[in-house]
């Protein structure tokens, strides 16, 4: 039907995880095939994009976008908005690379 149920996530990651000896690196692995920001140390999302924000006093910010699933790479007014939605204010410009 082309739908995936919950149990069938989960058990499908329950198989995956069984494959996999150290817990920092499933942790790894999840969090960048799903763009879920955070961990620590080299568990650490590497995988959500990182903008240059420069705001209105000249100053400058490397900020992660958080929830990137689905924002084109050149769609600069959808990362404001996240980046906003993330506390993230007086944006003047974003720069992608």
């Amino acid at each position: 039907d082309g739908e995936i149920t919950w149990n069938e996530f989960l058990d499908y990651y329950r198989d995956l995880s069984a494959g996999i000896d150290d817990d920092d690196y499933f942790e790894l692995m999840m969090r960048n095939a799903w763009h879920m920001s955070g961990g620590e140390g080299w568990c650490a999302n590497t995988s959500c994009r990182r903008v240059l924000v420069t705001h209105s006093d000249g100053s400058q910010e490397v900020c992660e976008i958080e929830n990137d699933l689905g924002i084109d790479a050149d769609d600069v007014d959808m990362m404001r908005e996240r980046l906003e939605q993330q506390g993230v204010l007086d944006i003047a410009k974003i720069s992608l690379t």
